[in-house]
């Protein structure tokens, strides 16, 4: 195999391997409803502590991805927050 076949046999590879996208697609984004997210389950008051009783994992997937569960638990309610709101970033101290 001379060079240039041997180019063309990498050029091929490159494109069968296709390009890494992480942008959310449209159909992607439709979907994120239907995934589990963090929200609380019990009403809190400001200064109250993340557990695994009043956070939980459930639908829609408007709130923090599950992924973010260990680095919420323990942490404060930085305001009053009602039973069914999903978690956000502003929530947690």
């Amino acid at each position: 195999m001379d060079v240039p076949d041997q180019i063309n046999a990498v050029r091929i590879t490159e494109k069968a391997l296709g390009k890494v996208n992480y942008a959310v697609t449209e159909k992607d984004s439709a979907s994120r409803v239907f995934r589990r997210s963090l929200f609380v389950v019990q009403d809190m008051a400001p200064g109250d502590v993340f557990t695994a009783e009043n956070v939980r994992s459930i639908r829609p997937g408007h709130g923090l991805h599950t992924r973010y569960m260990d680095n919420v638990l323990g942490r404060y309610a930085t305001a009053a927050i009602q039973r069914g709101t999903p978690l956000s970033w502003e929530l947690i101290g």
